[in-house]
């Protein structure tokens, strides 16, 4: 019996002191970009400072201290180029303590003889994205973040300014990870890129993230402040007058700048960009449109202006304010206006034959001049505010708002034989959009893991009112037609649930996700009160893994389903004569995209870099398209419709290294099988098209010596099919030399866009369509041999250097 007791005691003492031992985890970030930061070295520190223990932090910065003791600690993070961070922790009996992001700052110090600057890694890779630092690009300064994610390696960006990720068009623009109503073109450039510090390509989101766009999601983060006190940075551009004349009516436009600013006071921050840019562009087509309609065929060749005057302004503001150790806030205000003209005066000739016969029935000559214009007004106010309950469970409770005065007309004249007017037609359109997230989440913090849970509603609605004119007696007397006028009314509710499981193992990331929603769609034609309601209810399952290989080596594998729902544009059955080959039309009866993506792939950390392979795999239901089908002799109708399914099979190889102490290389390739199969519109036929594509962006930087750089980034994009033909190659290269003056403070940047010394093609590209009563090609023509000057002015470093003169005698007397 005494022994019983003696052995129990034992036991229940090894119990007590288990149960009484701590864990203590967290994770090391940049503190400009909040990146993890891999392989830091922590130690842990009693309080005579004797080392209780240490470790590196694992591929995703993370580290952890297990059985520990009561009593006041010291962890000390290292990491080169970074300066030492300490912080003091007190465990008091608490099971597990999770002390959240220690965020580490580059040891860059200005000092009266020498200056020591530390460059974060250009590219990281986690399970389910890929980081690159926004400052490699310089080829992107002074413009938008367009031109940043533009030279991500798997990103693309076509004539229209369509971007793609992987071959996908369907992309979710994130601005420090709240989401956005408009479309990823807009959202991009309505963000500087001088305040733009790091983009992320989330490749496969997990379950707590929206499941549209099947190309993934790009997140934008802004510039924060790691220390008290104010920053400034100010940026200027102008252009140089054009190199080509492309027999435009007017001069192109091209200057800008930008202003940011960060604010740090203990438990303030804030950060706020204004930023100016006209960047006009000039441009010239042609083309070709060839129909046939029983024994008439039509030839209606074109050539002539297309170019773009465009300019957009903002301002973003962001505020954070930690009320307590447990209640913090954070606000922010995003206000935007962007326009633009698109010139088209096209010269046409009209021929038309008796086939049978090879008779020429009639030619005629047109001119069309042609003004399309778009503009809007866009306003997001953001809220969130967090609580933390205790160690191991914390709220989180959001709101967006949002609102976008979107507005815009097209004129549109036929002149024959330059003199006779057949017919003007003038297009106008309002389409505001007024939109609202809200959501809560939970978070629980276990044992090396994190449960996740949470709701979210979204709602966003559409009042359009399209109106149609035309006359044949002059551009006064215009008359409403009703076929093709009409108002439509647009409304999108989605439910979401979601669960996410992170769990942490010695060498190895999990993440399991399951998100429910219900969709609920509703249009309504006012003129006609005709009704196209749809509902449904999806499940999304998402999975990520990361292994620590060692040797530097990690290995991820990804699954997850995804959705691209239907914008208000392709669903749009009011017909719009955009210009006099087109008569433009959405189908309210679309049904949303499903996709599934499955991924794997290898991470190499260089001592200077890190080079990446990843394998994909997507299949897709319901893939949408834009088809054309013959309308009329010289017309072609142009409507969104689905096809039955697509697949996409390929590779992506990248990374970034510094081949010399002066030399820096980044770049990547994307190399995809794609096909797409399905009955299109009327033809009886399957429709089935299938290619390999690939994509390159490259870029090479260079350190000069006395402060002069130099850099070269090159985008390029092959030949690709659609489900009714297929769209040339385009490559885009460019070029900048710089030159940094007191210390980095102020930089002079000499930008030489689309560069074309010969005839290579340069910012141009041919889309043709075809079926068995059409063919139509249209090569379009952007301007090359861009210069831009950008004059950028670090004004908190240049106050320091710049030592004014000052009152010495009369400062004493006052």
């Amino acid at each position: 019996m005494n022994r019983f007791l003696i052995l129990l005691g034992f036991f229940f003492t090894l119990h007590m002191a288990y149960a009484q031992s701590s864990k203590l985890s967290g994770i090391v970030k940049d503190s400009i970009s909040t990146t993890a930061i891999a392989y830091a070295s922590v130690g842990l520190l009693d309080t005579n400072n004797k080392v209780v223990d240490g470790m590196m932090t694992d591929s995703l910065g993370n580290f952890s201290f297990s059985n520990l003791q009561k009593g006041r600690y010291s962890l000390i993070v290292k990491f080169i180029g970074y300066n030492q961070k300490k912080t003091t922790v007190e465990i008091k009996g608490q099971k597990i303590i999770d002390v959240g992001s220690i965020l580490i700052s580059s040891a860059s110090n200005s000092l009266e003889q020498v200056s020591v600057t530390a460059n974060a890694s250009g590219q990281k890779h986690g399970s389910d994205r890929q980081s690159y630092q926004a400052s490699q690009y310089k080829n992107a300064v002074g413009g938008t973040a367009l031109d940043i994610v533009k030279n991500l390696p798997s990103a693309t960006v076509d004539a229209n300014g369509n971007i793609s990720m992987r071959g996908n068009t369907g992309i979710i623009v994130l601005i420090n990870g709240k989401p956005s109503f408009l479309d990823p073109a807009t959202i991009l450039n309505q963000i500087a890129a001088n305040d733009v510090t790091e983009v992320e390509y989330i490749t496969s989101p997990t379950a707590q993230f929206d499941p549209d766009g099947k190309g993934g999601i790009i997140n934008l983060k802004t510039k924060k402040s790691a220390t008290n006190g104010f920053a400034w940075v100010l940026n200027l551009q102008g252009g140089l007058p054009s190199i080509d004349d492309y027999d435009n009516r007017e001069v192109q436009k091209r200057f800008g700048g930008d202003i940011a600013f960060q604010y740090r006071q203990d438990k303030l921050e804030l950060n706020g960009s204004a930023n100016y840019l006209r960047n006009d562009n000039a441009g010239f087509r042609d083309g070709d449109v060839n129909t046939i309609i029983g024994d008439r065929q039509t030839f209606f060749p074109s050539e002539g202006e297309r170019s773009f005057d465009k300019y957009n302004f903002g301002i973003r503001l962001n505020g954070a304010y930690e009320i307590s150790d447990k209640h913090s806030v954070n606000l922010g205000v995003l206000a935007s206006r962007k326009f633009q003209d698109r010139v088209a005066d096209i010269h046409y000739t009209n021929r038309t034959i008796r086939p049978s016969t090879n008779q020429e029935i009639s030619r005629t000559n047109y001119f069309n001049p042609n003004l399309q214009n778009k503009q809007g007004e866009f306003y997001l106010l953001d809220f969130s505010y967090q609580y933390k309950i205790n160690d191991a469970h914390s709220l989180q409770l959001g709101a967006i708002y949002e609102y976008a005065n979107i507005y815009g007309s097209t004129r549109n004249g036929n002149i024959e034989n330059e003199t006779d007017t057949v017919q003007w037609t003038h297009n106008t359109y309002t389409n505001p959009l007024r939109g609202l997230r809200l959501s809560l989440q939970h978070s629980w913090t276990l044992e090396n893991a994190e449960l996740l849970t949470g709701y979210q509603l979204r709602n966003d609605r559409q009042q359009g009112n399209f109106e149609y004119f035309a006359s044949e007696n002059g551009a006064n007397n215009l008359e409403l037609i009703p076929a093709f006028t009409g108002k439509l009314n647009a409304t999108n509710n989605v439910h979401a649930f979601f669960s996410q499981y992170d769990r942490s193992f010695k060498n190895t990331q999990l993440s399991l996700g399951l998100r429910y929603e219900y969709y609920q769609r509703d249009l309504l034609l006012v003129n006609t009160n005709k009704e196209y309601p749809y509902d449904i209810h999806q499940l999304y399952p998402t999975f990520n893994l990361m292994h620590d290989l060692g040797s530097g080596w990690s290995w991820k594998l990804s699954a997850a389903r995804r959705v691209q729902r239907n914008n208000n544009f392709e669903l749009n059955p009011i017909p719009e004569r955009e210009h006099s080959e087109t008569l433009e039309q959405g189908d309210p009866e679309l049904l949303p995209e499903f996709t599934t993506n499955a991924e794997t792939g290898l991470v190499k950390k260089l001592k200077a870099g890190s080079i990446f392979l990843n394998a994909y795999y997507q299949h897709t239901k319901n893939p949408i398209q834009r088809v054309n089908s013959v309308y009329a002799d010289t017309i072609l109708s142009r409507v969104f419709t689905n096809a039955d399914q697509a697949s996409r099979y390929g590779v992506e190889f990248g990374g970034e290294d510094k081949l010399l102490s002066w030399l820096k290389v980044n770049g990547g390739l994307n190399l995809y099988n794609y096909k797409i199969s399905g009955q299109v519109l009327d033809y009886q036929e399957t429709r089935t098209n299938q290619d390999w594509v690939y994509s390159i962006n490259a870029g090479v930087q260079a350190d000069l010596p006395k402060n002069w750089s130099t850099g070269l980034q090159v985008n390029y994009l092959s030949e690709r099919p659609t489900v009714q033909g297929r769209d040339s190659r385009f490559v885009t290269p460019h070029f900048n030399l710089n030159r940094a003056f007191l210390k980095g403070a102020i930089t002079a940047q000499l930008q030489w866009q689309f560069i074309e010394l010969g005839d290579w093609g340069v910012n141009e590209q041919r889309i043709t369509t075809f079926s068995n009563d059409f063919y139509t090609t249209t090569n379009y023509i952007y301007e090359k041999n861009v210069f831009l000057v950008n004059l950028n002015f670090n004004l908190h470093k240049l106050n320091q250097i710049l030592k004014l003169p000052k009152s010495e005698f009369g400062e004493k007397e006052f």
